[in-house]
């Protein structure tokens, strides 16, 4: 049995892994290829699995299309669901423009929120999106325009001395 905190380092690191690789396509191609890697240098995939997170199924099928398909097979096919109503470069616009305040477009406030972003959205791109998902979009463009702080302490609170310490080895 694994010691207590070392189960929560690899619950730690698992989720900073999938937080990186996020929706995009290859990046989950990449870790998908890794996978596949340490299967040919001898690691066993039910190992593999455990260490990762996935099912040993998942890891087969990646194996299999990889076979097939050669390193395309990897790569998802392009998601279902709704197309997004602003384009790649227009999110990346609105994110420049998140730099400035709002009031510098002509919109009450000093610090974006959710409201103003919608007028925003509405007046320069001629895009509706509801309240909510004008205040999703600022946490992610947000979150994007930081860098990963997956270790540290909540804001406001010191961190623990001890917070960023590994405790045992990795190996």
């Amino acid at each position: 049995m694994q010691e207590p905190n070392k189960e929560i380092q690899i619950a730690q690191l698992r989720d900073a892994v999938r937080k990186q690789i996020g929706h995009s396509r290859e990046k989950k191609a990449c870790y998908r290829a890794f996978c596949l890697l340490m299967i040919l240098q001898g690691q066993r995939i039910s190992d593999i699995a455990e260490a990762l997170g996935e099912h040993t199924r998942t890891i087969e099928r990646w194996r299999k299309r990889f076979n097939e398909h050669g390193l395309e097979g990897l790569l998802d096919d392009t998601s279902p669901g709704r197309p997004a109503r602003l384009s790649d470069s227009a999110m990346a616009s609105v994110a420049r423009d998140l730099q400035s305040p709002p009031s510098s477009f002509g919109i009450d406030g000093d610090q974006w929120r959710g409201k103003q972003l919608q007028q925003h959205l509405q007046r320069n791109y001629q895009v509706e999106l509801s309240l909510r998902q004008c205040q999703r979009l600022l946490k992610r463009l947000n979150s994007a325009s930081r860098p990963p702080d997956t270790l540290s302490a909540p804001r406001g609170k010191p961190p623990r001395k001890d917070a960023l310490k590994l405790h045992g080895s990795l190996a």
